[in-house]
């Protein structure tokens, strides 16, 4: 009897997958958080995808934003995403609008406010892509 309650205690304690599935990466960094829904997932590395090509596809990248923002309003990294298109498409206002939402949801994103500082100075709104080397210095 003393084993069946053993074994049924240890079915209440997660292990393996199930004890880490809120583990999950967000571009490079390790992130806890509850994982997207695989549909919002999947549009999402469809927009990444589209973006990194040469030249980038931006009304595709668009597309499968607006997709998995429709399964997922509530994550940042997707608003910063969109504004990342807009600020690719020269759409300053449109991307200043996705970052204000990114950053209402999660006040300090790191990567809504680096994008928003590239926004906020003119010079450099226009001249390379947010992830570069130089558009940080």
């Amino acid at each position: 009897m003393a084993l069946v309650g053993v074994v049924a205690c240890s079915a209440c304690v997660p292990s393996g997958y199930l004890a880490h599935r809120h583990l999950h990466y967000v571009d490079d960094t390790l992130v806890e958080s509850e994982a997207p829904p695989p549909l919002a997932y999947e549009a999402y590395l469809r927009a990444r995808l589209a973006l990194e090509r040469d030249p980038p596809d931006l009304m595709a990248a668009r597309a499968h934003i607006l997709d998995a923002l429709r399964w997922q309003p509530k994550a940042p990294q997707l608003w910063t995403v969109r504004a990342e298109i807009e600020w690719r498409d020269g759409q300053l206002d449109a991307a200043r609008e996705a970052l204000d939402v990114a950053l209402a949801l999660r006040p300090g994103y790191p990567e809504a406010q680096r994008l928003l500082a590239r926004l906020s100075d003119p010079t450099r709104a226009l001249a390379a892509k947010p992830n570069d080397a130089q558009a940080v210095k």
